[in-house]
């Protein structure tokens, strides 16, 4: 970083601190920025795992991933409605292996391959 760049940044922080508010993120220096941002994701997961211990989920990326593979195994475990194009998409993620689609439903059915997040209980709604 050059002369120029050293005072400006001091220069914010001075303005920052005078204004009696925290330094922005953007501001920060990379070792700052870096542990900051530890911290906000320590508290995200912690958050997050308060959550789905309470039986309330976040709706985060990950979570909809497993309700929606959930969703599939079900309908694969019960020949629901969905059933054969359930099985066509395992078939074109697996391209190659034709036996893919068909042990995975099999394994859905005797209870091998089980739902994560959508638990019997939740599915009566008493959880």
């Amino acid at each position: 970083m050059g002369n120029s760049a050293q005072i400006t940044s001091l220069y914010r922080a001075l303005e920052s601190a005078a204004a009696g508010r925290p330094t922005a993120v953007r501001d920060m220096s990379p070792d700052d920025r870096a542990a900051y941002m530890r911290a906000a994701k320590r508290k995200s997961r912690q958050r997050e795992k308060e959550a789905a211990e309470s039986g309330r989920p976040e709706p985060t990326a990950a979570m909809i991933r497993e309700a929606l593979a959930d969703a599939a195994i079900l309908i694969l475990a019960t020949d629901a409605p969905g059933g054969a194009q359930v099985r066509n998409i395992l078939f074109k993620a697996f391209p190659g292996r034709a036996g893919v689609a068909g042990s995975v439903t099999a394994k859905a059915r005797s209870g091998k391959l089980k739902p994560k997040l959508l638990t019997p209980e939740r599915l009566r709604g008493t959880a």
